[in-house]
């Protein structure tokens, strides 16, 4: 017993030291500021984008938008790696001033951090009223049981997504590819059609749930003709059907939904 209670004292105070320095060592005021995310995407569009591409989807350079071997790095040591390159890889090194190397190292951190954990501008009362009304967002997601079956459910988005894929997911909804909730059409030998999202497909059979949220069970020996589509059905117009505002407090609302609290709050 007395050995246990050493070894657990050892431990406490191991882990003491370790948060004391990781106190002392702090945070760059740039990592998590939409200002800075903002300049630091400005930057990268203009230094880092031919190789990693203008989205951070990769290119010569790895994705930046998967948690890749990058994701675990420190702040410091991406600074260090932007600003003297990475000596046996395409990687050169950013002659910028430290400033703007911390902008791109906010926005290069953006573009993973779940959303719940970001400082994220705008209303999340007002995007709230945007989603349920004017957007008719909850006609194919569903936020806490509530809302339709045809899209992802967005009760947990904000600790799964960041707040650009949050963005981007309503901007250009078919920008990444449609895999998951994949739309599709399928014309029956007897007859009629069909026409939802595809799930659980197999070579004898398929899932398919309709825009009213029904699920059904195709028989492939009873199909015709199907018809994938490669673009989301999702609207796309939502740039121009929403205000600036409204789609900020929108991307403000999303980023807040989370089964857990955001990072240093109860």
């Amino acid at each position: 017993m007395y050995r246990v209670l050493v070894l657990l004292a050892g431990g406490l105070c191991v882990f003491a030291q370790h948060a004391d320095r990781d106190e002392k060592k702090g945070k760059n005021p740039a990592i998590g500021d939409p200002v800075a995310i903002a300049a630091g995407q400005k930057l990268f569009l203009a230094s880092c984008a031919g190789c990693h591409g203008p989205t951070g989807d990769g290119g010569r350079g790895p994705n930046l938008r998967e948690r890749g071997a990058w994701h675990p790095l420190e702040d410091d040591t991406m600074f260090t790696i932007i600003q003297k390159g990475l000596a046996g890889a395409d990687m050169p090194p950013l002659d910028r001033p430290e400033g703007e190397l911390w902008q791109i190292v906010a926005f290069d951190r953006s573009l993973t951090a779940p959303a719940i954990d970001t400082d994220v501008p705008g209303d999340p009362k007002a995007g709230g009223q945007v989603f349920w009304t004017k957007g008719n967002c909850s006609n194919c997601h569903m936020i806490g049981g509530k809302g339709g079956f045809l899209g992802p459910d967005l009760t947990n988005v904000g600790a799964l997504r960041s707040v650009n894929d949050i963005r981007n997911s309503i901007v250009d909804p078919s920008e990444r590819g449609v895999t998951e909730y994949q739309p599709v059409k399928i014309t029956f030998r007897k007859g009629g059609t069909l026409e939802g999202i595809c799930r659980n497909r197999t070579n004898y059979a398929m899932q398919v749930i309709d825009r009213a949220g029904k699920i059904h069970r195709v028989d492939m020996g009873e199909v015709e003709a199907i018809v994938f589509r490669k673009t989301s059905m999702m609207p796309a117009n939502y740039k121009t059907r929403l205000t600036a505002e409204e789609m900020t407090d929108l991307v403000a609302f999303l980023s807040k939904q989370s089964a857990r609290p955001a990072e240093g709050k109860k």
